[in-house]
């Protein structure tokens, strides 16, 4: 449907729903004037039933409207016997399990345009459940509340909310359309309506939550340490964590009925005092009702002597007045906010405790969790819930996240698996004959009862992870899950209030190195830090019954294997050993490949969200060779946006493995934007992605799917003409490596006599001796064949350019001023850079490419949208090492060069390069040596003059540099007359370039429709208002 059909249709639904609502005031006075109305909460519910349907919503449906039900009888003498009051608002507004609203009903007694606590409940429920607003009505006022910000108490009701009374529905139908309309809700319009983003970090449930927690978390532990003997700084998270999570699970379950109301509360008032109340509540109380290792009877904990003063702040805040509502925080919220959490750990300092990055998540600045919606993505493009048809195929199904975290993949699978339990139930009388233990009905509902969860966790779902917090948090996400969104009316049915309800749930999640079994030699220590695991021992039955795990998903780690080198040498070397994958610059995620593979039984399939780099370089040879040869690809998405993960820029692909070989690749390229991506994976429009079927790649072929029919290009042309790297004496070189470029590099520089004056990185004005330096180019507003002028000039200890050092004496005799800096400078730079020992130590740690000054050099910017080069004939220049390469060609002639930088201009040379570099943020490439090297070159044309070639390309640079230059200087509006025939030279290059590559016309047209992502011309005019 075209844009105006789009708009068309919804106008017709609004004008519809606009009438309806009209229908629905006016039987609404009607009744009122007959003094027919309702006026009790119960009453006003009939009547904003009807609203919300009007707005689309089904009320019957619990995918899209979760109600409150009213307890009567047996039901609420239970709940009042255990003190549990247990109030949600009386409408969760849905999109499947998930809350993306609020509508709370009053009624006529309360006046909700004023009522400050009406409006603080709510504004807590949404703040805690993380939706941008909610709602509040008596039917005849509606509030909007902004729900972003931290809720306060005794705040006016009129504050951050829109009201509106029932006379003025119509006028304000516009408002009301925008916030209520299902599709609008359901499609996250909410959150751009509220600039929810512009709100992150500020206030927000993740940060005050996390927040609150650290700082609890540290005064238990310097409370712990001070009281007690701890031996480590493991012994000291774990206890740490322990109390923590056995806190906040308590809590969890008095908000969902499970417990007493202010269970946690009274402990603080107790004769004992809250910690020995809690201590033996844990060993007698909560162990006796739930078990499982979140209970743990363990000797040592019950020895632990803690002040009491420390826990009386913390869990104050976990009740009113403070705006936590444990028991509309997701369960995945909590986890992810753990996740966050577990980047850090507490460390035994002297005689304090400090908080400090472990080391796995310093380079990456803590970890970021996995979003719930790329969470959804993986698990339903690895696994087909619905091809379970009964639930003995579900039960004796295998799930694994091998890097569990905090358990945000099991607990997705925990629902799916519980929801389609229900949906064999529902559908089959002869499975609900053979499971009737499993399930009871209510109201014409179907539940699981907890028995039947806990057979989910039990059976299906397992976990490793070498962070002993991550696993107990794991443990608790399950155990949370388990309690978690069941309706009061239900809770003696499920056997809330039964004993030992979380037994054995945990069994499945066992702390180990996934990538480490038991053949790796240890010291002891390193035992304790390395963590070896063996997969075939801790789950034996499912290698004896299955030949492996069904399904594995996950998040695998980005961290690049060469950093553990100097951290853990011994498990450096086992890695480079034991895994084929581990090469150069490869990440931990690779070596999660290989070995998840092996851990799959015959027909299983494996699912991972994972950083693709390695797709097109060579530290990733290993690991393509590998699953190319073994027809390993089932499904690869790869994803445009690069802000999918919370405050990262990532570059990410879901791909799906199978241990069967598959003859095609499934293959779909996303080029929405992350929020788009959010908003369509939440409404399961990631089940419609349009797949391609390729065919699987050779050897360690790299993968550039996206560009499948120029790879295939690609290939064949690398057979009959061979690629740039094979030109002979053609060598790809980077710039000189100085030693720390903030001191070294002098920017906005300028001459003056023997001396150069300009600014070092710290915006200090330095002058040295103009013979004590050397021009440096940097990768700045590029346009093809510019005539580029040094940017900076780099401090050079050296004779000329060669690579022989000037100590630091001889640089007193020779350069006072250059020696005056450095020695003004020494200790500063010394504190920031390795150097060399004694004399030597102002010389660069490496001496790379010294002896190429003053070559001839086709300068190629390594970060850009399509590649660019320009040539510079005998001029004294270096690159800037960290995005300038350049092409040297020992021996050759001018018009050869000039030839060669040509085609590097050539929209087929750009389209090729681009196919197999690494896509960056913007738009942007990596043009280095190892994307440009392997891009296909006519050599055989340019060294035997093909059809006069090289006379023609060089004639054309010089033709299009003096078009280039009458562009730079001419006005306006002569430009565009000038563009015409930049554009026409340009097409008469490329035009040479194909036919020396030997293209048809149908590739002509495959590589045209591709061509470069900004046109050569329109480079030149970025230059111009640059």
């Amino acid at each position: 449907m075209s844009w105006d059909g789009i708009m068309s249709n919804l106008d017709t639904v609004k004008s519809e729903t606009r009438e309806k609502l009209k229908l629905l005031i006016d039987e609404y006075f009607y009744k009122k004037n007959n003094n027919q109305i309702d006026s009790s909460e119960a009453g006003i519910r009939t009547w904003l039933d009807k609203f919300l349907s009007i707005f689309g919503w089904d009320v019957t449906n619990t995918n899209e409207i979760v109600q409150e039900l009213t307890l009567s009888g047996e039901e609420l003498a239970r709940l009042n016997s255990i003190g549990s009051s247990h109030k949600r608002p009386d409408y969760s507004l849905m999109l499947g399990t998930t809350i993306k609203s609020f509508l709370d009903a009053k009624s006529l007694d309360i006046n909700v345009f004023t009522d400050k606590s009406a409006a603080y409940q709510i504004r807590c429920y949404g703040w805690s459940a993380r939706v941008p607003c909610s709602f509040v009505s008596n039917f005849e006022q509606l509030s909007i509340f902004d729900t972003r910000y931290l809720p306060e108490e005794n705040v006016d009701a009129n504050v951050g909310a829109v009201q509106i009374s029932i006379n003025e529905y119509l006028n304000q139908f516009d408002t009301l359309f925008e916030h209520l309309w299902i599709s609008n809700i359901q499609k996250n319009i909410l959150e751009k309506l509220y600039s929810f983003k512009s709100n992150e970090g500020k206030n927000t449930l993740d940060t005050e939550f996390t927040k609150m927690l650290s700082q609890f978390r540290l005064a238990v532990a310097s409370n712990l340490y001070d009281n007690n003997i701890i031996n480590s700084d493991t012994e000291l998270n774990y206890f740490t964590q322990v109390i923590l999570d056995r806190i906040i699970f308590v809590r969890v379950c008095e908000s969902r009925g499970f417990e007493q109301n202010d269970k946690l509360k009274s402990f603080i008032s107790s004769p004992q005092g809250f910690w020995e109340s809690f201590k033996h509540s844990c060993y007698m109380e909560f162990y006796e009702h739930y078990e499982g290792e979140m209970f743990e009877r363990n000797a040592r904990f019950q020895t632990l002597i803690l002040d009491n003063s420390v826990f009386e702040d913390f869990i104050k805040k976990l009740y009113y007045p403070y705006p936590y509502k444990f028991d509309v925080i997701p369960v995945k919220v909590l986890a992810s906010i753990y996740e966050e959490f577990l980047s850090k750990k507490l460390a035994i300092n002297g005689t304090t405790i400090i908080e400090e990055t472990k080391e796995e998540y310093v380079r990456t600045n803590g970890a970021i969790p996995t979003p719930e919606h790329i969470v959804k993505a993986v698990c339903e493009q690895t696994i087909d819930f619905d091809s379970f048809s009964t639930i003995e195929d579900i039960f004796a199904t295998s799930f694994l996240d091998p890097c569990c975290g905090s358990g945000v993949f099991l607990v997705y699978c925990f629902e799916r698996i519980s929801q389609r339990i229900l949906e064999i139930i529902r559908t089959s009388e002869e499975q609900r004959r053979i499971h009737s233990s499993l399930f009871f009905r209510v109201r014409g509902e179907y539940y699981l009862n907890i028995n039947a969860k806990r057979k989910i966790a039990i059976c299906c779902l397992h976990g490793v992870d070498c962070d002993e917090s991550a696993c107990e948090v794991a443990k608790m996400s399950l155990a949370l899950k388990i309690i978690d969104n069941e309706n009061k009316a239900v809770l003696e049915k499920i056997g809330a209030f039964g004993k030992k309800l979380l037994r054995d749930i945990a069994s499945n999640i066992k702390l180990g190195n996934s990538l480490v079994d038991e053949t790796i030699i240890l010291s002891p220590q390193e035992i304790i830090d390395i963590k070896p695991f063996d997969y075939l021992k801790a789950f034996e039955p499912v290698f004896r019954n299955r030949g492996g795990f069904d399904y594995i998903i996950g998040n695998p780690p980005y961290v690049e294997t060469k950093h553990y080198k100097a951290a853990s040498p011994t498990m450096h070397l086992y890695l480079s050993t034991k895994y084929r994958a581990f090469e150069g610059k490869a990440d931990l995620a690779v070596l999660f490949l290989e070995k998840c593979l092996s851990l799959l039984n015959n027909s299983g399939k494996l699912g991972f969200i994972i950083q693709r780099r390695w797709f097109k370089t060579d530290y990733g040879k290993s690991i393509r060779y590998l699953i190319n040869t073994g027809k390993n690809i089932h499904k690869l998405i790869d994803y445009k946006a690069t802000n999918i993960f919370k405050g990262r820029i990532t570059y990410v692909s879901l791909m799906v493995l199978t241990k069967q070989p598959n003859d095609l690749v499934k293959y779909s390229f996303c080029s929405n934007d992350a929020d788009e991506i959010k908003t369509n994976y939440e409404n399961d429009v990631f089940l419609l992605h349009s797949f391609e079927e390729l065919d699987q790649c050779c050897g360690d072929e790299t993968w550039s799917f996206e560009s499948y029919d120029i790879e295939k290009l690609k290939r064949e042309l690398t057979i009959r003409i061979g690629t740039i790297g094979d030109y002979p004496n053609l060598f790809i070189k980077d710039g000189i490596q100085a030693l720390w470029k903030k001191m070294y590099h002098l920017k906005n520089f300028r001459y003056d006599g023997n001396f150069v004056v300009g600014e070092n990185g710290f915006g200090e004005e330095v002058v040295v001796e103009k013979d004590a330096t050397k021009e440096i180019i940097y990768n700045k507003q590029f346009y093809p064949f510019k005539n580029v002028l040094a940017n900076a000039v780099s401090i050079f200890p050296y004779e000329d350019a060669s690579t022989t050092i000037v100590d630091f004496n001889e640089i007193r005799l020779r350069w006072p001023r250059l020696y005056s800096y450095l020695s003004a400078n020494e200790l500063r730079i010394k504190e920031n850079v390795e150097c060399r020992n004694g004399a030597l130590w102002p010389s660069f740690t490496r001496e790379h490419n010294h002896d190429l000054y003053y070559c001839n050099k086709i300068i190629i910017p390594m970060t850009a949208k399509d590649t660019i080069s320009t040539v510079t004939f005998g001029r004294g220049l270096y690159m800037d090492n960290s995005n300038v390469w350049f092409i040297y060609v020992d021996g050759a002639s001018n018009d050869v060069i000039k030839a060669i930088a040509c085609v590097v201009n050539s929209t087929i040379f750009s389209v090729l390069a681009k196919s197999g570099a690494n896509p960056q943020s913007g738009g942007y490439y990596k043009f280095n040596k190892q994307f440009i090297s392997p891009v296909p070159f006519p050599t055989n044309a340019i060294q035997t003059n093909e059809n006069q070639c090289v006379n023609r390309l060089s004639d054309l640079y010089s033709e299009i540099i003096d078009l280039q230059n009458l562009y730079l200087n001419s006005q306006q509006f002569q430009r565009p007359f000038v563009s015409t025939q930049l554009e026409n030279k340009w097409e008469e290059l490329d035009c040479i370039c194909n036919d020396i590559y030997g293209l048809s016309d149908e590739q002509i047209e495959k590589v045209n429709a591709i061509g470069r992502t900004v046109s050569r011309v329109s480079l030149l005019e970025e230059d111009v208002n640059g």
